[in-house]
């Protein structure tokens, strides 16, 4: 049996996103609605060896210590990191949530409600 990415290599937008592609496959499908919903709040999250974190989600300590950033970052337990914008999270939130859909079609409004709470959280207007 294959192993099944949320995020396929050919995805990418950019090779240097694999953090991206690498953090979303660790979220079981137990986990993904607790996820998708903290991302439509704008919280990050964390897995065994990664995570996705906003701007917002930083200590005090952190953000003096970090420059101000605009999207998530996401950051691998061997330092391997990337931050990306609004628009390019969305992307991905999009393609990820079509799939998840497809194996638990009952799940698909309350999906599908909280990748729209997404573009509101990230101020995103246009459709993807």
């Amino acid at each position: 049996m294959k192993k099944k990415f949320r995020i396929e290599d050919e995805e990418l937008i950019n090779k240097s996103h694999f953090p991206i592609k690498a953090v979303f496959d660790m979220v079981s499908d137990a986990r993904f609605m607790e996820v998708l919903t903290g991302l439509s709040r704008g919280r990050g999250f964390g897995e065994n060896y990664g995570a996705c974190v906003f701007w917002n989600d930083l200590d005090d300590y952190d953000k003096e210590n970090t420059p101000q950033y605009e999207g998530a970052e996401f950051g691998l337990h061997n330092g391997e990191e990337i931050i990306i914008g609004y628009q390019d999270l969305l992307y991905y939130l999009t393609i990820i949530c079509k799939k998840y859909c497809k194996e638990f079609p009952e799940e698909t409004r309350k999906v599908e409600k909280l990748l729209n709470n997404c573009k509101e959280q990230y101020k995103i207007y246009i459709s993807v």
